[in-house]
């Protein structure tokens, strides 16, 4: 390839680099994070070869608001309901734009869809696959976020949470 074709292929490269190094998520709770912040990154004399002066500080630990201000309405989602079910166990909600009512205890809810809401009760494990759903629970074990900009807020204790998405809200109160 001509060294004239390789640089905007580089440049390219590198702005996609650059982009994603930026990524990120928080948790908006009143508990400390349980997982430890992102290391700082390496300094120039160490990258060099030679010794740092002092090493790095890690960036002081604050304590995030309790609750999002102008949060989600969970009566006013109950009240918007199409859809009230029982779960007995297992919920999936796998369909799009739809505003569900989740009751009793379930041991795990799965959120495949796009644009929906969903109100449940206390949940074991709740997953959510799509895109741009809000989904407002009870006590919750564990969260595992898929999707971009969704919304999950729960009560009670902060649970287990793995969001590989982007843009998603996850809060407590």
């Amino acid at each position: 390839m001509p060294r004239l074709r390789r640089i905007p292929a580089l440049l390219c490269g590198l702005a996609a680099a650059l982009a994603l190094a930026g990524c990120s998520v928080g948790l908006v709770d009143g508990a400390k994070p349980t997982s430890s912040p992102r290391p700082d990154s390496t300094s120039r004399a160490e990258v060099q070869g030679g010794a740092a002066s002092q090493p790095p500080s890690p960036a002081p630990v604050t304590d995030p608001p309790v609750t999002m201000p102008g949060g989600p309405d969970r009566a006013a989602v109950i009240a918007a309901a199409t859809r009230t079910v029982r779960c007995d166990g297992e919920y999936s909600l796998m369909d799009d734009a739809l505003i569900v009512r989740v009751e009793g205890a379930c041991d795990r809810i799965i959120v495949n869809a796009s644009g929906s809401q969903l109100v449940a009760d206390d949940v074991g494990i709740l997953e959510v696959i799509g895109n741009s759903n809000v989904v407002l629970t009870g006590a919750v074990q564990k969260v595992l976020v898929n999707g971009e900009a969704n919304v999950v807020h729960w009560t009670g204790a902060t649970p287990t949470v793995s969001d590989i998405g982007s843009t998603n809200t996850l809060t407590a109160g």
